[in-house]
């Protein structure tokens, strides 16, 4: 399901793109779960926040606007696709700034927000292949995997080391290897799934992940440097 959520001070126009959004999934045959706020304040304090796929944000607004509260959801680790909904074309240009998608000038036709919008659900559903879902103690986290720097067990508790920081939940190293195997990661021990993105070198027996230096065993050494050798070459 597509999670949207449209920000704008004006009633009638969340209502209008609303309309668009639900009309688009119809056509697209894609399932859509619309949230609205009034204000840039009211989208930084909900809960969901994290979870939005699309933010379409209009920049002019009374408490926070567009701007900073699009600063403030990357500055969180937020990587739902932003849409700048605006009459202030000139300002949506500084998107880039955020890593905004697009952005669309008010009044919206539906034909431009159609043809956008598109290119927006194709961006949300080729990083869906890449999101990873953590269910933790007080409910789950969802980020992309290259956020993910390398994953430790200990018993029967895995440690995902991220660029939020450590995230804690109940699993076994079996079932992560098999979730992030496909996409880029590798053992380096009993211990230790490596991102081989962010592998910074290689010292003898250990993995540089930046700072950090993890042991490679004897077992896995050979597979994990082959890991590591392909992944560079690609």
């Amino acid at each position: 399901m597509l999670d949207v959520a449209i920000v704008d001070d004006e009633e009638d126009v969340r209502a209008e793109l609303g309309q668009m959004v639900r009309r688009f999934c119809a056509q697209e045959g894609e399932r859509v779960c619309v949230h609205e706020y009034a204000d840039g304040s009211e989208l930084l304090d909900a809960a969901a926040a994290s979870c939005h796929d699309v933010i379409l944000l209009d920049i002019e607004m009374a408490q926070v606007d567009g701007m900073d509260a699009a600063h403030e959801l990357r500055r969180r680790g937020v990587g739902a696709q932003i849409v700048f909904v605006t009459n202030m074309a000139q300002y949506a240009i500084r998107g880039y700034e955020v890593g905004a998608f697009d952005f669309v000038v008010k009044p919206v036709e539906y034909p431009v927000f159609a043809f956008k919008f598109k290119r927006v659900l194709e961006a949300v559903r080729s990083r869906r292949r890449d999101l990873v879902t953590l269910e933790t103690r007080d409910g789950f986290v969802r980020m992309d995997a290259a956020d993910i720097l390398y994953v430790e067990v200990r018993g029967h508790k895995l440690t995902y080391h991220t660029a939020r920081g450590p995230i804690e939940i109940w699993g076994t190293m079996k079932a992560a290897t098999a979730e992030l195997g496909p996409r880029g990661f590798a053992a380096c021990n009993a211990c230790y799934l490596v991102n081989l993105d962010h592998v910074t070198g290689l010292s003898g027996e250990y993995v540089r992940m930046g700072e950090e230096s993890l042991k490679m065993s004897r077992g896995k050494s050979r597979d994990f440097v082959d890991a590591l050798t392909r992944s560079m070459g690609r």
